[in-house]
């Protein structure tokens, strides 16, 4: 009688590579879209940076007296909408005054970036 000798995995062995496999796969898939998530953040932190900076410069580099009180409107940069809203307030300091800006996109109520800046008044 021949005696064959099989080679080869048995279907256990398949199968605890196939989890160990699926395991590893999935980890590789949670660390890939944790990652794109916090590319996206960073990009709207970013977005958000600009605009509340570009907002500010125009408040405090415009001839029309300061005003105290809140504005606010929206802009379009990089094919999105944010909304941004400044609070003027006054200081202890007579003639200056707080800006306190805030930026969200649009549809969210969230608070992307807030920056404050101090401004000489302008009567």
């Amino acid at each position: 009688m021949h005696k064959h000798m099989q080679r080869g995995f048995t279907l256990v062995e398949v199968l605890v590579s196939l989890v160990i496999f699926s395991t590893a796969i999935i980890g590789l898939m949670q660390a890939g879209t944790q990652n794109a998530r916090a590319v996206y953040i960073a990009q709207q932190k970013q977005l958000a940076g600009m605009i509340a900076d570009n907002q500010l410069i125009l408040a405090t580099h415009t001839n029309a007296p300061t005003q105290i009180g809140t504005q606010q409107d929206s802009v379009q940069m990089a094919g999105r909408q944010w909304h941004w809203q400044i609070r003027t307030e006054e200081t202890s300091q007579a003639g200056f005054y707080k800006l306190i800006i805030t930026i969200r996109e649009d549809g969210s109520e969230q608070i992307i970036m807030t920056r404050t800046a101090y401004s000489e008044g302008r009567a």
